[in-house]
């Protein structure tokens, strides 16, 4: 059921009791740890902290905590299985279940005992009626005994009838998956009501929010509702008065016009404009003509080569304050409408400016570290530490590895258009990545290989000349690091589409079944699964003809 009051029904509940914490391994759930870590430090709350990256893990970490806690949180992760059937926990259990993919398990939705819902019911599509999908059989059963024939046959008809429009239902509810309001705007929102908020409590939720933009889990409109909604927090504690910033600590937030190029603060302009997909997609810069006038642009608006190749920070100050200013002016002419974008920057005394951009970057490669001798629960500790307040070596870190990553993915779109490898079959495109290509190894993680993919099919609609490539969806496989007998399979809607909702969960069910082929959906967003790397070609026919 869906909790109205987030406070008493929530955090008034849990204090005082020993709380199992069962953590997603994305940006926006570490986020939201970080402001509930908050919290439970001012209430002395006892808590385990688990990092899950997939349902198998979930149904282990409680497994091997049950019986040490009566209320368990969850943090993007848990809502779109039955709770009660997978885990089968004892009943005097209570989940708290944060979580911002969609659709939610009906079964959650209508559980009055032991399902909490931390999130809004506007925020869920299309929720079936309690009367469409359940219904009483244990009372039709015994009235069966005392009917005619005549009507024995007629309520088995209406039953029957019953069944496949539920079906129909259950299907339409649950073939579309895609996100909702971030876990860490819901948590923030709990700090403001209890009066516990802050500059750093702000700054988590802001980075939370962004991840959904950045990673390409949320439309642009919906980002800029709910950033503009945000705004009114950041002016309240930020505001200065006398002279002076009006904050608890020494970290400056603003909302302001940012230049859409990943990392370009920490890097150099040039390699910050070759590695981001904005510009690398608007000047075509795998071809030696995109990269010409690429440099055209730059020559125009007054920027040196010099200048753009050396470190941002160490550009000359006129260039540095100027660049975004410039590049906005020249936008019309080159068809770069989009080079700036609204954004949330912290500005942290003198070690350091960085858009929350930076940080979803940074905090997503610490999770997904190619670090062999790491476990999941090591990435994650490192990434909630990079967190932490002035710990700017850390995020500093986690800003190198992402710039390996965007070099990586760019690397691998190029191989991708000059070899021609991305295959149109007809109602999808596909692309693999060779398990012999050394940058493979990056994309054994779903956010690397979800980049990539948005990438490569935005690459190649604006390479191609068929008008009919934006409206087809993109599926990428790859090898996957901790198997080699295995690959990762990502879908992706089309750029006409406009929305990430996506439809490919459903899709990967059916042709498995069609083909007779075992496929893996462990991971907490249905679109991207694991299968036999043998099993590429007949997945991909069956799937061929469920899509035709």
């Amino acid at each position: 059921m869906f909790v109205t009051d987030i406070r008493t029904d929530f955090y008034d509940v849990i204090v005082g009791n020993r709380v199992l914490l069962l953590v997603g391994c994305d940006v926006d759930a570490i986020c939201a740890t970080k402001i509930l870590q908050y919290l439970f430090q001012c209430d002395n709350v006892l808590y385990t902290l688990i990092p899950v990256n997939g349902k198998s893990s979930l149904e282990e970490a409680f497994n091997r905590h049950k019986d040490h806690a009566k209320c368990v949180v969850m943090l993007n992760c848990g809502c779109k299985i039955d709770i009660i059937e997978v885990l089968d926990p004892p009943d005097d259990v209570i989940f708290f279940i944060a979580d911002s993919h969609r659709p939610v398990n009906v079964y959650n939705v209508y559980s009055e005992s032991q399902i909490r819902l931390l999130m809004n019911l506007d925020d869920c599509e299309d929720i079936p009626p309690y009367n469409e999908i359940f219904r009483d059989t244990d009372s039709e059963d015994e009235d069966e005994s005392e009917t005619s024939p005549e009507e024995l046959i007629m309520k088995r008809r209406e039953r029957r009838m019953w069944e496949e429009n539920r079906n129909k239902r259950m299907f339409d509810y649950s073939q579309i998956s895609y996100y909702g309001q971030p876990s860490s705007l819901l948590m923030f929102d709990l700090a403001w009501k209890m009066s516990r908020d802050n500059n750093d409590l702000l700054w988590w939720s802001l980075v939370g929010l962004t991840e959904q933009f950045v990673l390409d889990k949320t439309e642009q409109d919906k980002y800029i509702f709910n950033a503009s909604a945000m705004q009114s927090h950041v002016s309240r504690l930020n505001r200065i008065e006398n002279g002076t910033l009006n904050t608890t600590s020494c970290m400056k937030i603003s909302f302001d016009k940012e230049l859409n190029l990943a990392l370009y603060r920490h890097w150099s302009l040039y390699d910050s404009i070759m590695n981001s997909k904005y510009t690398a997609c608007k000047f075509k810069l795998w071809s030696f003509k995109g990269q010409k006038r690429m440099l055209e642009f730059l020559a125009e608006i007054g920027l040196p080569l010099l200048q753009c190749k050396q470190k941002f920070s160490s550009m000359d100050m006129e260039y540095r304050n100027n660049v975004s200013m410039w590049m906005e002016d020249m936008s019309d002419k080159y068809k770069l409408d989009k080079i700036v974008y609204g954004a949330f920057v912290s500005q942290y005394g003198f070690k350091g400016k960085f858009s929350a951009t930076d940080i979803v970057l940074a905090i997503n490669s610490l999770l997904e570290s190619i670090d062999k001798d790491k476990t999941i629960t090591d990435k994650f500790l490192d990434a909630l530490y990079a967190l932490s307040k002035g710990e700017v070596n850390a995020i500093k870190k986690g800003i190198d590895l992402a710039k390996l990553r965007l070099d990586a993915i760019s690397r691998q779109v190029q191989i991708f258009i000059d070899m021609k490898q991305i295959i149109n079959p007809g109602p999808f495109m596909y692309a693999i990545v060779p398990n012999t290509t050394y940058d493979s190894k990056y994309f054994s993680y779903p956010g690397c290989l979800s980049m990539l993919a948005h990438f490569t099919l935005e690459a190649h609609v604006n390479n191609s000349r068929n008008r009919r490539v934006s409206s087809l969806p993109l599926l990428l496989f790859a090898p996957d690091e901790n198997d080699c007998d295995r690959c990762l399979v990502i879908g992706i809607p089309p750029i006409s589409a406009q929305s990430p909702k996506n439809f490919f969960g459903k899709a990967f069910e059916q042709a498995s079944e069609q083909a007779r082929i075992a496929i893996m959906q462990d991971l907490f967003f249905d679109s991207i699964i694991y299968i036999h790397r043998n099993d590429q070609a007949k997945f991909l026919s069956a799937l061929f003809l469920l899509l035709s």
